[in-house]
């Protein structure tokens, strides 16, 4: 008896859990970058502003070789159109499900040359025609920069979804990733990595033994 009335009040506090809605605001900037996310009364924030600093400080032993690099990106490559797809139906998902308050695009777009702005505009405005019942919600305020072809963007966006929904939009990504791809290339790239630290290793104890020779 007791336990039927712990294991339903757990149930029912996961259910309610799940149900109650997350707040996510965002906002991207060149002089502001956060996300704020509200979650009944837990409210977290991070920001964006010294991860600048943190990308160029580089330990010693940290740099990989070219042909590594170069192994590595191939492989990931070849499953961009895989992850692509796992990504649009996590996405489609998501946005039929969750609610959007309100999106704000403002800057300028730019490419290297005119003519290549002017069809990058050109489907900025071709995809936001698409969006339908989205569209009344997303506000452009977006000029294309023919002359020096810059790109400078502010986008401020908030919305809400239900914490089940990103659970589920989890699930679905999941679903539809190439796991075992993922995991084979994962595991190739360990072993290559032990491989040539040991290599490395070994070049050592041969470059220590001559010079005690």
């Amino acid at each position: 008896m007791i336990t039927g009335i712990v294991l339903g009040t757990l149930t029912l506090a996961c259910a309610l859990a799940l149900c109650q809605r997350v707040w996510i605001k965002v906002v991207l900037g060149p002089a502001r970058r956060a996300i704020d996310v509200r979650y009944l009364l837990l409210h977290f924030r991070v920001p964006r502003e010294h991860r600048k600093k943190r990308r160029g400080r580089k330990k010693k032993g940290q740099k990989k070789r070219a042909w590594e690099r170069g192994e590595a990106g191939l492989g990931w490559i070849k499953l961009v159109p895989e992850l692509l797809r796992a990504g649009g139906n996590g996405l489609r998902f998501l946005l039929r499900h969750s609610e959007l308050r309100h999106v704000w695009v403002e800057g300028s777009i730019g490419a290297e040359d005119a003519a290549t702005t002017g069809i990058l505009w050109g489907l900025i405005q071709a995809a936001y025609g698409s969006l339908g019942p989205w569209g009344s919600k997303i506000e452009l305020a977006l000029t294309p920069d023919f002359e020096e072809g810059n790109t400078r963007l502010l986008i401020d966006a908030e919305g809400a979804v239900r914490l089940g929904v990103l659970l589920a939009t989890l699930a679905v990504i999941l679903r539809y990733l190439p796991k075992r791809k993922i995991w084979r290339l994962l595991w190739e790239q360990r072993h290559t990595r032990k491989g040539t630290s040991r290599r490395a290793g070994l070049k050592m104890d041969l470059k220590k033994e001559v010079r005690v020779t």
